[in-house]
């Protein structure tokens, strides 16, 4: 089985191809994620004075946001529902999810990262991030990927 993903990157850098090689060498080498296919998708990547820029990057932002709701839902219907539950979480499905929210929330990239600003290490845009677009949106990409991988070599956590 093969499993495709896309993701959006935050990326500082001149042009298009410069951050699509910044983003091809983190996927490279970062020990969270393997894909066996990369693609940059020239269609979701838009430069920072581009106008559909900041609503691109509001959508994104918003995905990974969806999904840790999501996350945090199945978590509540599989019986945690406040801090100190967690003290009794079984480990499997239930640690899973929360393993997985607390990626989304720390900074660690994963395959259910829509969007990571990869000069930051976020999944969000922080208010210095939101600074340089403002003042050097020449600067700034957003970096639409496509990425495969065979389900039984791909997606191996390493943490």
């Amino acid at each position: 089985m093969i499993l495709t993903v896309n993701h959006s990157f935050m990326v500082t850098g001149p042009d298009l191809d410069t951050c699509g090689q910044h983003v091809r060498f983190f996927l490279d080498t970062t020990q969270l994620v393997r894909y066996d296919l990369v693609a940059i998708d020239p269609e979701h990547s838009i430069h920072g004075t581009d106008p559909r820029f900041q609503p691109e990057l509001d959508l994104v932002v918003a995905a990974n946001q969806a999904i840790l709701a999501e996350l945090l839902g199945e978590l509540r219907q599989e019986g945690c529902r406040q801090l100190d539950d967690l003290l009794t979480l079984p480990q499997g499905f239930q640690s899973k999810l929360l393993h997985t929210m607390s990626h989304l929330l720390d900074g660690f990239f994963g395959i259910d990262s829509r969007f990571f600003d990869l000069d930051e290490d976020s999944h969000r845009i922080t208010a210095k991030r939101r600074q340089q677009i403002k003042d050097t949106p020449d600067q700034c990409w957003l970096i639409g990927i496509t990425a495969q991988s065979a389900a039984e070599q791909g997606f191996e956590e390493k943490s």
